[in-house]
């Protein structure tokens, strides 16, 4: 395929000021979910074709094929380019892809074992009888769902700057979700194992296991100290340090919202948001995560990106395009969807650093607060730098100890307060938060996390 894109690129005619890549994208993969004792739904997607983007003139042009053959790639191209050139006549904005940044290179994601190749009545009985074990636990019991889900996806990136790239990634993931009920009370429980590799990172797996596991928790949290409301200290977990740095921070640093003027983070580069030992990283090149890639979409080489050191901010996740327009080096961040889509600065794991403290001493010197674990949704203004997070459970903080456990209980506070009242941070760092980013109609898998945070003056509200 790559020589098939490197022929047809080579015959439309380009002046050196233009840019056109041609983007052979094709995906597979299968999802199945069992909800209360019946199959909710069975999945098998398979997605295939050409994109095509050309930047004319300042302008941009974009068109999709499925049809991979020369004479129907040149066709669609110069389909673009005419897009393009129409739109300039209504553009002022300067936009340019700079040939500074060429990249050359083959990456296959290691797998033991080919989840393609495992029979799917072995993928069907991990997921039965997980749901199995939870929906059967007890009468408190009022939902319990498992869900399998595998996708493999190869991409083959060229541009008229030069860049060559075939990359070939697979990702695996199965979780559960447990929802308990007794009069009005209703609490919830989620969780999820995978990640960027094969069959191996779900082996061990035991149904029976998770199922019970996840009912037993949420029988628990019925029975559970409700939790209490106002402004506290608040110590999160590293699930909850994970979603809250991904959708309260992370969205805030992409560069195309930077642009846009939609984020609270314009214009900070070499500002300082939060207290001094905070370190906040996106790093696509850590093996195994969720959110690990090589190469983007746009073919540039992935990097670990330093977006907050030592409380300051250091830089955005940049495309070609965005980076350009600020006159920086792109890092990678170009993501999208399937080929339908253009690249657009995307997250792919961003975690808080780690720091010096265990868990007991942050309860030490808290003393009184709550200590937060796990969130299940949420949402985050990023031009305004407000969040709100739903978190699964919870524990008092009393005289300076960790003590009884709470329920489903809520978190909201200001971004950048958060950063900037954090007084504590543990010495462990986990990539606890395993799911999708959403974004202009896309979704991407990522992942998220952190040592546990401590920070005062957040606001917490029971939901039970």
């Amino acid at each position: 395929m790559l020589d098939k894109l490197e022929q047809a690129l080579n015959k439309i005619p380009l002046s050196p000021k233009d840019f056109l890549d041609i983007r052979h994208s094709y995906s597979m993969g299968e999802s199945f979910t069992v909800r209360n004792g019946r199959f909710d739904s069975i999945s098998n997607q398979t997605m295939g074709g050409i994109a095509i983007r050309a930047l004319i003139d300042n302008t941009w042009g974009f068109t999709t094929i499925v049809n991979t053959d020369e004479e129907s790639i040149i066709k669609a191209a110069k389909k673009a380019i005419r897009i393009a050139k129409t739109g300039s006549k209504y553009t002022k904005q300067e936009r340019n892809i700079s040939d500074k940044w060429v990249y050359e290179g083959k990456e296959i994601t290691k797998i033991e074992i080919d989840p393609r190749e495992i029979d799917k009545e072995a993928k069907f009985e991990k997921i039965i009888e997980t749901e199995k074990a939870a929906r059967h636990f007890s009468d408190t019991i009022a939902e319990s769902t498992s869900y399998y889900q595998e996708s493999h996806k190869e991409e083959v990136i060229v541009n008229n700057k030069g860049t060559k790239v075939e990359t070939e990634n697979h990702i695996i993931r199965i979780g559960k979700n447990v929802i308990g009920r007794e009069g009005v009370k209703m609490q919830n429980v989620t969780d999820s194992l995978g990640g960027t590799g094969g069959w191996e990172l779900i082996e061990g797996w035991n149904p029976e296991k998770e199922g019970l596991k996840a009912a037993e928790e949420v029988e628990k949290l019925i029975s559970a100290r409700s939790p209490p409301s106002g402004k506290m200290r608040v110590i999160m977990d590293p699930s909850l340090t994970g979603v809250f740095i991904h959708e309260a921070f992370g969205h805030a640093t992409e560069a195309d919202s930077i642009i846009a003027k939609r984020s609270i983070l314009e214009g900070k580069i070499g500002e300082k948001v939060g207290v001094e030992q905070i370190n906040v990283y996106d790093d696509p090149t850590i093996p195994t995560l969720r959110g690990s890639f090589k190469y983007d979409s746009e073919g540039t080489k992935a990097q670990k990106r330093i977006l907050v050191k030592e409380g300051v901010v250091n830089e955005y996740l940049h495309t070609l395009e965005t980076a350009e327009t600020m006159d920086l080096e792109p890092n990678g961040a170009g993501r999208t969807m399937n080929f339908n889509y253009t690249p657009q600065s995307r997250m792919s794991n961003t975690y808080v650093g780690p720091g010096d403290m265990s868990l007991e001493e942050i309860a030490e010197i808290t003393k009184d607060g709550v200590y937060l674990c796990k969130s299940y949704s949420g949402y985050v203004f990023t031009d305004k730098g407000q969040f709100s997070f739903n978190c699964q459970s919870g524990y008092f903080v009393e005289n300076g100890e960790i003590t009884d456990l709470m329920g489903n209980v809520g978190m909201t506070g200001l971004i950048l307060e958060v950063l900037n009242n954090s007084y504590a941070i543990g010495n462990k760092w986990e990539p606890a938060f395993k799911g999708n980013c959403g974004k202009g109609g896309q979704w991407v898998p990522v992942s998220g996390g952190g040592p546990n945070l401590a920070v005062t003056d957040v606001v917490v509200g029971g939901n039970s």
